[in-house]
């Protein structure tokens, strides 16, 4: 991977400036990705607390790892996601608790996500915790990591392991799915 290539997005810069310990750096990292994590956080788990924890869980390992971070081995925005995902991985493996578990309308009217994707604004809370919930796990995870989390379809390859284009097919597919089964 070409070194410029990495080095320009604005996510690996702030990273590279925490890295040498740029506190102003950190705090904007924090401020940018904190809803994005917390949002994706609280999809996997439906349970605000659970989210707010993990999410600061997530904040405590990048300021412990960030001397881990290479711009050599790819962008930062991978390796976080690879961190949150790793921390959700680990909060299942100790708690034994089943992910996607029903949630209280109150919790999800209480979702602190900023900014919804358009599909989301469209559609009420209830139908789309039920539509999620019956979707496959993979199905799942492009929709929280594209529509949550907000990740690009590169960075979103870069993790999984896929093809740029075989996530588009897919995510074209997920949005065929959910226009027929709830509408535009």
């Amino acid at each position: 991977m070409e070194r410029n290539n990495v080095t320009s997005d604005r996510l690996t810069k702030l990273a590279l400036r925490m890295k040498k310990g740029d506190r102003r750096a950190a705090e904007a990292l924090y401020d940018d990705l904190l809803p994005k994590v917390y949002g994706f956080l609280f999809v996997r788990t439906g349970t605000r607390e659970i989210a707010e924890d993990l999410a600061q869980d997530v904040f405590v390992k990048l300021v412990e790892k960030i001397g881990m971070f290479s711009e050599d081995r790819g962008r930062f925005t991978v390796w976080f996601w690879q961190i949150t995902r790793n921390v959700l991985i680990d909060h299942y493996r100790e708690k034994k608790e089943t992910p996607f578990s029903v949630f209280e309308d109150e919790a999800v009217e209480g979702m602190a996500v900023t900014e919804m994707p358009d599909i989301e604004k469209r559609m009420r809370y209830g139908t789309l915790r039920e539509f999620v919930a019956g979707l496959r796990e993979d199905e799942r995870e492009l929709f929280e990591l594209r529509y949550v989390a907000e990740m690009s379809y590169k960075d979103i390859a870069a993790m999984l392991g896929r093809s740029e284009g075989s996530l588009r097919v897919a995510a074209m597919r997920l949005k065929e799915k959910i226009h027929k089964e709830l509408g535009s």
